[in-house]
């Protein structure tokens, strides 16, 4: 009986653990996922993005929440964006102006991305 335990431990264990760990395919993560950093100066009340090939803005990713200058925040796009890298954005700030970038940013090719006044950097 001992015998049988050690092998249930020492062989079954780890490969059970091994095949926990392995990437889930019932839940696609997208490559699109970055860090957004408002470097603008100013506070951010609305942040909207868009597929490049969408004509329309989606809704508020930030919801209620405002993110102030040299705040960021995670941005995790959901499972039916998989594949979907070129983005537009569009803030709206707490003085009522507003920046668009539709130039189609690869946020598949970065980690984050630096908003600054008037411009956007990838890195």
């Amino acid at each position: 009986m001992r015998a049988t335990t050690k092998i249930l431990v020492s062989a079954i264990l780890p490969a059970m653990l091994l095949i926990a760990m392995l990437p889930s395919k019932a839940i696609p993560q997208s490559r699109a996922n970055f860090w957004f950093l408002n470097n603008t100066g100013k506070t951010l009340n609305n942040l909207y993005v868009s597929p490049h090939s969408g004509n329309t803005w989606g809704g508020d990713v930030l919801g209620r929440a405002a993110l102030p200058d040299g705040m960021g925040t995670l941005i995790i796009f959901p499972p039916q964006w998989r594949g979907v890298c070129h983005e537009d954005f569009k803030l709206v700030f707490s003085d009522g102006t507003a920046e668009q970038y539709t130039q189609g940013i690869d946020v598949c090719q970065l980690h984050a991305l630096q908003f600054d006044a008037n411009t956007v950097s990838g890195f």
